[in-house]
């Protein structure tokens, strides 16, 4: 009986409690706490699961972020390295280098265009430079922009030990027909450097075979620039790669490591990269701790951001190696794009000028139709002499050589442009030395180095001046052709300067008369194609002459 009251007492306190209910019949409680526990479970679940999904996935993309950047950095290096042998490659791959520095040394010679520190600085950032004889002995050096007194006698082998010696040796063993430049990273006298060597040599086949240049008798130049945040400010701004600086190996934000060529690693490259993780965590993911309905949207913003953050460091990267491709492409779309139409105007012009269809009527038609004529030839003109000059730079431009006749060629360059000089009252005069040799060249290339040389002295000429071509042997028997002008001169210090492309002479003839400053830049590089060189000797308010000398192998047999 006890028993059964006490029953029936706690369960009056239940029915007391009331019950959920559906559709009038009661539900557990444990019903709706496991919904939702399940719920947030699943809700729970999902988060993790989409978290670990971005964090994965900012994961994968540092790891080809870092990968990419380094190799866009390995990449720049390269570049530079590559700038280096060029250049080198240009001062050494000459007779004169040759002459003056293996058969018989000039110091001056070899400071005037391996020492000059403020040129080679300026313009390339190299700041040493040595040429070594066959003895591994240094006979000239720059160091630091400075000449070095008494090269001789330093230790080489101790001076040399840190990747320069390597250096010079596989720039011996780079010869096998060849002569590659070696290229890598040196240390000198606690600074390190990028630097670049390459075997001293003849251009011209006949001293080429007689030098029978070899690892055990070359003397080899080297050139070196400073791995300093001059340059890696330049590869930085360059490639795009922020706050570029040099660390320790061991340092934790290094990321590329750095080594001299005997294989000593001496630090690294360091940079700063926007990881796409540092994005993910900045702001996706408060996004979904915030908001989980805004998940999916956030996850697209965030994944669609990675990607171009990836396609534009994928495009930095490239950007070095199709930086040629895109120069050629552009330059045939110009070709196209420009000289068609060009040429459409000037034909059609030409037509209106000659009233070929019938009087134009108003004598202005007849003028404004000459304007566009002549306009629309001089623009053909530079935009020939952008392409030909791009064309020789980059080595596309072939020479079609046949036996040429000096007298011919000067004649017809003479009566082409006889009627400018004539239109000024310059006196155009012609002096050549009897019984001419034929030469071998190309035809086209050797009239426009005259007339673009003959163009810019009668340009140049005051009325009533002159402008005489000249053509005679040196003493070595080489073919020089002169063209002198009494026209305004070039200062001294502008010298060096016109033979560079767009270069112009301030004065006040260069501002009224006009031009690119492409015509010298132009003929010197088909001078060079030729073997031959071109110098000018000029003097303010007397005049100006360019000789240009073809080497004696160019005479035909």
């Amino acid at each position: 009986m006890s028993d059964l009251s006490t029953y029936t007492r706690e369960d009056s306190r239940l029915a007391a409690v009331p019950l959920p209910q559906k559709d009038g019949l009661p539900v557990p409680r444990h019903g709706i706490r496991s919904q939702l526990i399940l719920l947030a479970g699943l809700l729970g679940l999902s988060l993790v699961l989409t978290m670990a999904s971005l964090f994965w996935s900012g994961y994968s993309q540092d790891k080809i972020a870092l990968e990419n950047s380094r190799h866009l950095a390995g990449t720049a290096l390269k570049v530079q390295l590559s700038t280096l042998q060029k250049i080198i490659t240009d001062y050494t791959y000459w007779d004169e280098a040759y002459l003056k520095t293996v058969e018989k040394f000039d110091p001056s010679w070899f400071d005037e265009n391996f020492a000059d520190g403020e040129y080679l600085g300026d313009t390339f950032g190299i700041t040493t430079t040595f040429v070594v004889n066959s003895h591994n002995k240094i006979l000239r050096h720059m160091r630091n922009s400075e000449i070095f007194e008494n090269p001789s006698q330093l230790d080489t082998a101790d001076y040399f030990k840190d990747g320069i010696s390597k250096l010079i040796k596989t720039a011996r063993h780079s010869i096998d027909g060849e002569f590659e430049a070696a290229a890598g990273l040196v240390k000198m006298d606690r600074q390190f450097y990028i630097a670049t060597a390459r075997v001293i040599h003849p251009h011209s086949d006949a001293l080429l075979a007689k030098a029978a240049v070899t690892p055990s008798n070359a003397f080899v130049v080297a050139v070196m620039r400073p791995l300093g945040s001059a340059l890696l400010e330049k590869i930085a701004e360059d490639f795009g790669l922020q706050d570029l600086r040099f660390v320790r190996s061991d340092d934790p934000s290094s990321r590329l490591p750095l080594q001299i060529m005997e294989g000593e690693r001496f630090g690294a490259l360091a940079w700063e990269i926007d990881l796409p993780s540092k994005y993910v965590m900045e702001v996706i993911l408060p996004g979904f701790l915030a908001v989980i309905i805004s998940v999916g949207w956030l996850g697209w913003y965030g994944l669609n951001s990675l990607r171009q953050s990836q396609m534009q460091q994928f495009a930095a990267m490239q950007q070095a190696q199709i930086a040629d491709r895109s120069k050629t492409e552009f330059l045939a779309n110009m070709s196209h794009e420009l000289r068609t139409p060009l040429n459409a105007i000037i034909g059609f012009s030409e037509l209106m000028k000659g009233e070929a269809f019938g009087p134009l009527g108003d004598e202005r038609y007849n003028e404004y139709s000459a304007h566009i004529h002549d306009s629309g030839a001089h623009l053909l003109d530079i935009i020939n002499d952008v392409l030909d000059l791009s064309n020789v730079e980059s080595g596309n431009f072939d020479l079609r050589e046949g036996e040429i006749s000096l007298p011919t060629v000067i004649g017809s360059v003479k009566q082409f442009i006889g009627p400018r000089a004539d239109e000024k009252g310059i006196a155009l005069d012609v002096n050549l030395a009897p019984d001419l040799p034929t030469v071998l060249a190309d035809d086209g290339a050797l009239k426009q180095i005259l007339l673009n040389l003959l163009s810019n002295a009668i340009k140049f000429t005051p009325p009533a001046g002159n402008v005489n071509v000249g053509v005679k042997f040196d003493r070595d028997g080489a073919v020089e052709i002169a063209v002198s002008d009494t026209g305004c001169g070039i200062p001294g210090d502008q010298l060096p300067l016109v033979m560079r492309p767009f270069h112009q002479v301030d004065g006040y003839l260069t501002k009224s008369e006009g031009g690119t400053g492409l015509g010298l830049a132009l003929s010197a590089s088909l001078v060079a194609l030729h073997g031959g060189k071109m110098r000018i000797d000029s003097e303010v308010d007397k005049g100006t002459t360019v000789i240009v000398t073809l080497p004696i192998e160019r005479l035909a047999a």
